[in-house]
């Protein structure tokens, strides 16, 4: 049965990278906002459906897209010795797409919430650097691993499932408490729900 998923799953991504990527990017994502608030949050807010909708939209039409478009930019990246060009990307990626990637899901999602554009970049300013700081704690790993091991259809797929957790953390920080760290987040969860 999960062997038959998998194979669907193949087929539908051969066929249409982008529109399986939009909508499996959707899902994790608007799963890691659900994650956060019945989780992390448990017992301080009401569930909110039009912020898990908001996640789930900023995914699937901006970050499936800009994510897919950029690791084909990437891929034209090649070094003297091969066995560095996806060290290179890696470098490439994260001090350069990262941090603009990162302030642009921000204002957008402050947009989202019906923040006028300059109460959302107030917002950003306030927010961005820690999260940025933060992002640099878990995504050079997963994009070495990515670049390293992944053949690039499968790359939004893994940095998706792998942003369950971020996603959680973004929802968390961005709704709570702007200065909490990716860590802190995690272990609070570990520490109230797991141990």
């Amino acid at each position: 049965m999960l062997l038959r998923a998998v194979r669907a799953y193949n087929n539908a991504l051969q066929r249409r990278p982008l529109a399986v990527q939009m909508i499996s990017a959707g899902i994790i994502s608007g799963g890691g906002d659900v994650f956060a608030q019945l989780v992390l949050e448990e017992g301080k807010k009401p569930y909110d459906p039009w912020r898990t909708a908001r996640f789930f939209s900023l995914a699937a039409f901006f970050v499936a897209p800009a994510v897919s478009t950029w690791f084909r930019v990437l891929e034209r990246v090649h070094s003297v010795n091969p066995k560095l060009t996806p060290l290179k990307r890696v470098i490439i990626d994260q001090s350069t797409f990262g941090p603009c990637f990162n302030a642009a899901f921000l204002l957008i999602l402050r947009m989202t919430e019906g923040n006028s554009v300059e109460n959302a970049a107030k917002k950003v300013k306030n927010e961005w650097l820690t999260i940025w700081t933060n992002s640099l704690k878990l995504w050079p790993a997963v994009q070495i691993f990515n670049f390293y091991l992944a053949p690039l259809n499968y790359r939004v797929i893994i940095v998706q499932v792998v942003a369950f957790f971020w996603n959680s953390y973004i929802s968390y920080a961005t709704q709570n408490a702007p200065k909490v760290s990716f860590n802190f987040a995690i272990s609070l969860f570990l520490i109230e729900k797991i141990i």
